[in-house]
């Protein structure tokens, strides 16, 4: 006779059975020998649900505690070296169903079914470790704050509109906030019901940025401070609102803004545009680390645009390791998940001649197009390059008879989108080389990153007149 499936009465009874798995591994409560795969993350799930909580498996669609509603997410938790965390990965909720989701509400959706009611279960991720070794740090019943439902509940819709409108071959996380649309397994390609052009799988998903965020209030205890009061969040789009905030200061000189807000320390400093866009949005803090951004994973770039409307250069970002582009495939690489993710809030500054002048906010992803047509061409370049080690071209010396090395990277010249150049503290700032470079035999080169080109980030922005 098969075991019935317990009922818990109530929330503290299911944390009853968890508390005292706190500092345990895995290992310890594996009864079904499920760890017999040690690289098989998929199987902590199970433990939790018949070595832990003590009901069997099965495939039902409804809740795992379906008498209570809730169900369980069981997720790992990295440590960084300066002591923060993250979460080790975005939070996936159910899979899209392009036919399914057309004209269901948010509120009675399958998706918000499954996510508005989370138990999670952490554990410590150690790199290199077995699964079954890594310890239960702490089980949570996840609460969303007000705003977050606002802003999770537009995401739903804009999705959903995507496939309405036949465009579901167009999503990109980086086009939503807090709730993605992460692709699924391969990715592989499917039907979608009011186009011809198949679309990727995908799977609704919390965000690895706004995940991370929940992990550090839940295990840390850490708050942050909102840039949003939950009748903005209600009332429009998160990136209407910050416009509407930050409006009436568009054309205002960097001397009135300081004078305006008592801005009084050094007027050349770096980091003076983020003091003014905290004071202009009524924060105390640095922006970029209120909530919301910090949820959504929105990076802020200040841009400065000539009087003519040029930009004064190129759009850095974090230099890569040459290894991780060895080794990484580009539907799996770091570059391709960084701008399929990430939105960007640019800060336009214009340069006249009577003075530096706040011009306007603008919200920026890299579309799916974009990233297919443009980047992967210049990735699959350097990463050939990389693998037949063939990154110098020549080396000549200028007239003062320093020694100057021409690369094969993609340069400006080669791609209308982003380009590969140094990024580093000087010719000695320097990262290892997979494999040795032919022409020189180094086995390192100096530091490198991906720019947009400011031709296009001119295009980009689009300054008020």
């Amino acid at each position: 006779m098969a075991k019935e499936k317990p009922i818990f009465n109530d929330v503290q009874e299911l944390f009853d059975k968890l508390e005292p798995t706190y500092g345990h591994t895995f290992h310890e409560y594996d009864i079904n020998h499920r760890l017999d795969n040690p690289d098989n993350k998929g199987q902590l799930g199970h433990i939790v649900e018949e070595g832990i909580l003590g009901y069997p498996i099965n495939s039902n669609p409804e809740a795992d505690i379906a008498n209570l509603g809730i169900e369980i997410k069981v997720t790992g938790i990295i440590q960084n070296e300066n002591g923060s965390i993250k979460a080790k990965e975005r939070l996936a909720i159910d899979a899209i169903n392009y036919e399914s989701v057309i004209g269901s509400d948010f509120e009675n959706s399958l998706m918000w079914s499954k996510a508005k009611k989370m138990l999670f279960v952490f554990y410590r991720y150690l790199e290199g470790k077995p699964y079954g070794d890594m310890p239960i740090i702490k089980a949570v019943l996840n609460e969303f704050d007000p705003i977050d439902i606002a802003i999770i509940k537009r995401d739903y819709e804009y999705i959903q509109q995507m496939i309405e409108s036949g465009r579901a071959e167009d999503i990109s996380e980086g086009d939503t906030m807090f709730l993605g649309a992460c692709t699924a397994g391969t990715g592989a390609l499917v039907a979608q019901p009011f186009s011809d052009t198949k679309a990727k799988q995908r799977k609704f998903c919390l965000k690895q940025s706004y995940f991370s965020q929940l992990v550090r209030k839940y295990v840390s205890g850490e708050e942050y401070e909102h840039v949003l009061d939950i009748e903005e969040a209600k009332k429009a789009t998160f990136e209407m609102a910050m416009e509407a905030n930050l409006r009436p200061y568009y054309g205002m000189p960097e001397q009135a803004i300081r004078i305006k807000f008592g801005i009084k320390d050094n007027p050349e400093a770096k980091n003076r545009y983020e003091r003014y866009l905290a004071a202009m949005l009524g924060i105390k803090g640095v922006v970029s680390d209120s909530d919301e951004f910090q949820k959504a994973g929105i990076k802020i770039k200040t841009i400065r645009v000539k009087e003519n409307g040029k930009i004064k250069e190129s759009m850095s970002f974090p230099y890569f390791e040459f290894t991780d582009i060895y080794l990484q495939d580009w539907s799996n690489s770091d570059i391709r998940n960084m701008f399929a993710t990430t939105k960007y809030m640019f800060v336009v500054f214009v340069e006249r001649k009577d003075g530096l002048f706040f011009d306007h906010i603008q919200f920026w992803h890299m579309t799916e197009y974009e990233l297919e047509n443009y980047v992967r061409p210049v990735y699959e370049k350097l990463k050939n390059i990389i693998e037949t080690g063939n990154i110098v071209a020549s080396i000549t010396k200028n007239v003062d008879g320093k020694t100057i090395r021409h690369t094969n990277l993609p340069g400006m010249s080669d791609n209308p989108l982003i380009h590969v150049r140094p990024h580093a503290r000087d010719a000695n700032d320097t990262c290892d080389l997979p494999v040795k470079d032919r022409l020189t035999g180094a086995s390192t080169f100096t530091k490198q990153c991906f720019w947009l080109n400011s031709s296009f980030v001119a295009k980009i922005i689009k300054t008020q007149k």
